[in-house]
């Protein structure tokens, strides 16, 4: 099952393809890629993403598939994601459950006064073509924590969870918001399915091809609207099982089965898998799922982000290094304010051997021409000496 995975997302039979094809075999493979906003690396978690499967794609060619060719958009999947464009109708009610949390959201932040503007935005963005919430002349609300404090910013949240508005570009982590229609075609937010049966099907399948593999139980493979439930997955994974759409895998000193989607059997075969080492982002699909990582891999992973420092077993931003299909260890990599991109520390799970201390090397050496860096003189020589 380890070589499944690996082989499953990619990382050997993505890595050489030029940049456009790489771009739409990893999105059409694991469909959804999750966002999020921390820069430690010099490289955002779905740049990262796509930097572990190809040599080839740049942080440009992202950022030139959602906000140029608009062939991605940013939508709320498991998370905030990375999604296909044209997937964006399949969503219609992924959209309504996200709006209907994030009322709640607003409810609980003390937002309410928000709601009697949602017009007002929506027309001023219509009006006006895209802008940042701060263009918009309207005053702040109540504080939202992690969230907007302006009412135009609230807004505009409400308005991309329903999915009127579109996150038209981004400027660093600053959003610019325009009417999605507008930008993707009439239509694009109309519902693909006739009903809910046929919508959730799709959607049990979409998140397995995520993950690769997923179990039944709660995890990481299944947060977000509907999935969440344990009633809806036990009764539709069974379905699907019925219909022949996914296959039962058994693995050995795991209770639980893990399911597949049955055109994925392929992955199972005796390819090799890749002869390097492979740095994954933090919320690389393959990880998702943590108690999964447990059970396959043996390999305890915890993203220490909002642990306090005082408690956190390794670092802030770590990375799992991932050679052939055993997790080695893990590695910090941290892009400095001179530019350069220092190797924080590394932590081994065992003693690796000359040839994967080289692997980890090399790769080191690629991120940093994937973040426009150098790497510090002396990495090579914390690999190689650390133990």
């Amino acid at each position: 099952m380890r070589g499944y995975m690996v082989r499953y997302h990619g990382f050997g039979e993505f890595f050489e393809l030029d940049s456009n094809s790489a771009l739409s075999a990893i999105f059409e493979r694991i469909r959804s890629i999750q966002f999020d906003p921390l820069n430690i690396t010099g490289a955002r978690n779905a740049e990262l993403a796509l930097f572990s499967r190809n040599v080839n794609l740049t942080r440009d060619d992202l950022f030139d598939a959602l906000y140029r060719k608009r062939e991605l958009v940013d939508a709320w999947d498991k998370m905030m994601c990375v999604i296909k464009a044209e997937d964006l109708p399949k969503f219609n009610r992924v959209r309504q459950e996200c709006v209907r949390g994030y009322e709640l959201t607003m409810n609980w932040r003390g937002q309410n006064d928000c709601r009697a503007y949602f017009d007002d935005v929506l027309k001023y963005i219509t009006d006006n073509g895209e802008c940042v919430p701060n263009d918009i002349p309207l005053p702040k609300t109540n504080n939202g924590g992690w969230g907007p404090t302006r009412i135009a910013g609230v807004c505009c949240e409400y308005l991309w969870n329903s999915g009127v508005v579109c996150v038209s570009r981004k400027k660093g982590v600053l959003k610019f918001f325009d009417i999605t229609e507008r930008l993707y075609g009439d239509g694009i937010l109309d519902d693909a399915f006739s009903d809910f049966s046929e919508f959730i099907r799709w959607y049990i399948r979409r998140r397995i091809s995520a993950v690769g593999a997923a179990r039944l139980q709660n995890g990481g493979a299944w947060l977000g609207p509907y999935t969440e439930k344990t009633e809806t997955r036990t009764n539709v994974l069974n379905e699907l099982l019925e219909r022949g759409d996914i296959t039962a895998v058994n693995v050995e000193g795991v209770k639980s089965e893990f399911y597949i989607n049955a055109e994925d059997e392929c992955f199972f075969d005796e390819r090799p898998l890749p002869a390097r080492a492979i740095f994954l982002a933090p919320l690389d699909n393959m990880i998702w799922d943590r108690k999964n990582l447990k059970s396959l891999f043996d390999f305890d992973y915890s993203w220490e982000v909002y642990t306090p420092s005082a408690k956190r077993r390794f670092g802030y931003y770590v990375l799992p290094i991932l050679i052939g299909d055993r997790f080695v260890g893990r590695i910090e990599p941290t892009l400095g304010k001179d530019g350069i991109l220092y190797l924080k520390n590394i932590w081994f799970e065992s003693e690796p051997n000359a040839d994967e201390r080289d692997m980890i090397c090399a790769e080191f050496d690629r991120l940093a021409t994937f973040v426009n860096s150098d790497p510090e003189t002396n990495y090579r020589s914390k690999i190689i000496s650390h133990s």
